[in-house]
């Protein structure tokens, strides 16, 4: 069961009603806490004990949540620890519109409407998120949020929330940032474009010898690396491969299908533990389009580089 949208919420922000983000293709626009979360002020939060099935539940549930995506395995599963149950019957208000924001919800099971201004606005239907915005902002909810059936909720109280999800996220921007500020490509940007692509990456981790993708496919997402090293291999026609780039922390790769709507040219692979920063298509064309005039130099000489690799003749 997904979240059905009812109708067009306005462009007003904060809102508490979600969006689905999948595969990092579609965000909200840039988001930050009014106030900054210092993690060591509060003692560690409370952890509540979850069967394996409730556990893989939730985790499905918040990676569709635009906030979660990047986190690591162990900042994702500090997160579940910290939820509790919520039961709330039918016909029961879980919160108000216009109430001040106190807890992170995801839904387990039952049905819920979002109502705003007297509107249904959305539904949920044994699935979703909401309630993250309110607090990011300190301010209050935009929604109600009304049972109706009983429902299964799992809560994320307010300052845990602040805790592991906002300053982490800061924490993450501010190094993306240091890094972005030291990558020639993006000599061509100023300081607030440079803070709009750190708010937009999205981070993976790969291990030693996984593909980050293959040559042919057709991609959606630019790359800048963190930590680690990988290599880029062209194949010939003849099933042949030869190595021809190697990326290193502040390079970066993937952009030709972005630039150009072309399958990718290379194959990617992580030669060592691997950390990546991705960009999708619409940021990349939002937020690079000073730099196409460099990456496309590059696309040429990658063009070059296939070419010769195919024409080489083996050696004996």
């Amino acid at each position: 069961c997904a979240l059905k949208p009812m109708a067009a919420i306005g462009r007003e922000f904060p809102t508490d009603l979600p969006m689905t983000y999948r595969g990092g293709l579609h965000r909200r626009p840039s988001v930050s806490a009014e106030v900054p979360i210092t993690p060591s002020k509060y003692v560690p939060a409370p952890k509540f004990p979850k069967s394996e099935q409730q556990i893989a539940d939730i985790r499905d549930a918040i990676q569709e949540n635009f906030l979660f995506q990047g986190l690591s395995l162990k900042q994702t599963f500090d997160v579940i620890d910290c939820m509790f149950e919520r039961k709330v019957a039918a016909g029961e208000q879980v919160m108000a519109q216009g109430d001040d924001a106190d807890n992170f919800y995801v839904v387990a099971s039952g049905r819920l409407d979002a109502v705003k201004d007297g509107q249904v606005v959305c539904e949920y239907d044994g699935h979703g998120t909401f309630g993250e915005l309110a607090l990011m902002y300190n301010c209050p909810r935009a929604a109600s949020v009304v049972a109706r059936t009983d429902a299964l909720l799992w809560a994320l109280e307010g300052l845990t929330f602040k805790r592991l999800l906002i300053a982490d996220r800061q924490k993450r921007a501010d190094v993306s940032t240091a890094m972005l500020t030291r990558m020639p490509v993006l000599n061509y940007l100023d300081q607030h474009q440079i803070a709009k692509l750190a708010d937009a990456l999205t981070h993976h981790e790969f291990g030693a010898g996984e593909v980050i993708f293959s040559q042919g496919e057709l991609g959606s997402l630019f790359f800048l690396v963190e930590e680690g090293e990988a290599v880029g291999t062209f194949e010939a026609t003849d099933g042949s491969a030869k190595q021809v780039a190697t990326f290193v922390p502040g390079d970066y790769f993937g952009e030709r299908a972005l630039l150009t709507d072309e399958p990718r040219s290379l194959t990617v692979r992580a030669v060592t533990e691997l950390k990546l920063l991705s960009l999708d298509t619409p940021a990349f064309e939002r937020i690079l389009g000073p730099c196409k005039g460099a990456m496309a130099e590059r696309i040429a000489r990658y063009e070059r580089l296939g070419e010769q690799a195919e024409h080489e003749p083996e050696e004996e």
